[in-house]
């Protein structure tokens, strides 16, 4: 009996943990969708900059 509530405890020690992370993860993976399409905005600006200044350079 002892070692059944003993194992419920910890089933349910282990569960309270999982519902605490639960936020914090769906928080990190909406910052990565939405940080994923700023990088790629910003990388295609870096290039379309350094295009016009080497362009600007050789004239």
């Amino acid at each position: 009996m002892f070692k059944k509530l003993i194992l419920l405890v910890g089933i349910f020690g282990l569960s309270g943990c999982t519902l605490a992370t639960l936020p914090v993860t769906i928080t990190d993976t909406a910052a990565s969708i939405v940080k994923m399409p700023i990088s790629a905005i910003g990388k295609v600006v870096d290039a379309v900059s350094n295009d016009s200044d080497e362009d600007s350079g050789e004239e």
